[in-house]
């Protein structure tokens, strides 16, 4: 068994964890690198594993250093359940939706720029069509309620107490 942790570590933004065991990878948020526009950028746009290898994905909580890379993550071959509480799964129709459209007026604005100086546009991180393909996987599981991520890991969420619909 082994717990890769990939962001909220020495910060406390990007919180994206992953459990590998038995030949089987389960991930604990996908949240979103938040910072100066540029290393955001960066960090948030490219994964430091395979998210076509994730099989299925536990959100904590639905704040945008927890959710907001989600839809990244589909854009990029993740293609599993994500499980979070029914409060989290409809917090995260709103944010990650405003996260899509808040990330495509940025790189409009940064392509302006990159234009005028005859460099190539970016594309965005994420669109809402990537962050409604996003919201087709998400699994709600009520609190006290045992699933199971993959063969042998299994999760009940418990009421964290820390926005509505988190859970620990």
């Amino acid at each position: 068994m082994k717990f890769q942790i990939y962001g909220a570590a020495q910060t406390v933004t990007g919180s994206q964890h992953l459990l590998m065991t038995n030949g089987h990878t389960v991930m604990f948020d996908c949240g979103m690198f938040q910072g100066r526009r540029q290393e955001a950028f960066e960090r948030n746009r490219k994964f430091k594993f395979d998210p076509s290898k994730v099989e299925a994905l536990a959100l904590s909580h639905a704040h945008i250093d927890h959710s907001g890379n989600i839809p990244n993550l589909v854009r990029n071959g993740f293609k599993g359940p994500i499980y979070a509480t029914p409060a989290t799964v409809d917090l995260c129709k709103i944010l990650l939706k405003d996260s899509a459209y808040l990330q495509q007026k940025d790189i409009e604005w940064v392509n302006r720029i990159r234009m005028r100086k005859g460099e190539q546009p970016f594309k965005p991180l994420y669109t809402t069509e990537d962050a409604e393909a996003a919201m087709n996987l998400f699994k709600p599981v009520p609190y006290d309620k045992s699933f199971t991520l993959c063969d042998g890991v299994t999760a009940t969420f418990r009421d964290a107490g820390h926005i509505l619909g988190s859970a620990g």
